[in-house]
């Protein structure tokens, strides 16, 4: 006879709320790359940027960051945590043991200024990014880039957890199915009247609840997105501008690329070449 299970409910008394904080909170680290050299000979690059962010820790002393006239050292007791879109040098007058990992993360309703963190590397995280730079220096296998990917969300959400952000008010479920909707299907005719039904809401009241929670309006918002995902795949991809400007929900390249250089400051043709020149720096 089968055994009778006993369902239970997924909250208690005694524990945190989580899926409400979560609501509020980052959105997941979509991590693009994780690298790690010993030795590389020439780590002196100026003006690096990306759309992406990037984490930097060095295990052995020697390299720097710059931003802004100010020098920002690399080495075993700090790391550094550097948001999308800041423009800084790499310095490297000795070899640089690097390691690195490449992501797209999001906080609706936070804007986090363009400016490397300084990460300080306690002994917690010491041993995960020991733990890293080991699975890095075995053979490569599927099995290998799995666990690498498992071990680089747990170190991000290890860093994350200190940063000092602030906390933004809950967001209603409805808003956060419309955010996951404009994520996963940029390409769409995301017209304010559809995203308001999405949400159940009427078009005045949607864009009034949806400006209080993300700081912009739904267009804004939209275009901001399809912005940023269309510049990580000129970074990250070889589709074509045309491919990437129909891909992300512009109607052709003339006005896909007018848009990104109104918000990036550069065509996607010169930001492309800028990013394969400073590829993995």
């Amino acid at each position: 006879m089968p055994r009778r299970r006993k369902y239970l409910n997924y909250t208690t008394p005694w524990g945190v709320d989580l899926a409400r904080v979560a609501q509020s909170g980052w959105t997941p680290f979509l991590i693009h790359e994780s690298g790690y050299q010993p030795a590389l000979e020439d780590w002196n690059h100026e003006g690096v940027d990306s759309p992406f962010w990037r984490f930097y820790y060095n295990p052995k002393p020697g390299c720097h960051l710059l931003f802004e006239g100010r020098k920002m050292p690399l080495g075993p007791k700090c790391a550094v945590l550097i948001p999308a879109d800041t423009v800084f040098d790499c310095c490297g007058p000795v070899k640089a043991s690097h390691f690195w990992l490449h992501f797209t993360t999001a906080r609706p309703g936070v804007s986090v200024p363009a400016a490397p963190i300084v990460i300080e590397v306690d002994d917690m995280l010491s041993a995960m990014l020991g733990q890293m730079i080991a699975t890095h220096r075995e053979p490569p296998a599927e099995l290998r880039d799995h666990r690498l990917h498992h071990l680089s969300a747990a170190l991000l959400h290890t860093v994350f957890a200190v940063l000092e952000t602030g906390a933004p008010p809950v967001m209603p479920e409805r808003l956060v199915e419309v955010l996951a909707l404009i994520a996963r299907a940029p390409h769409g005719k995301l017209t304010n009247p559809f995203l308001a039904e999405r949400a159940g809401m009427s078009v005045e009241r949607f864009i009034r609840a949806f400006r209080e929670h993300t700081g912009q309006t739904p267009a804004a918002y939209v275009l901001g997105t399809r912005v940023r995902l269309a510049g990580e795949a000129l970074a990250l991809t070889d589709k074509t501008i045309d491919q990437i400007a129909v891909g992300f929900g512009f109607p052709n390249r003339h006005y896909f690329s007018r848009m990104f250089a109104r918000q990036v400051g550069c065509g996607p043709g010169e930001f492309r070449a800028r990013q394969r020149d400073r590829k993995d720096r």
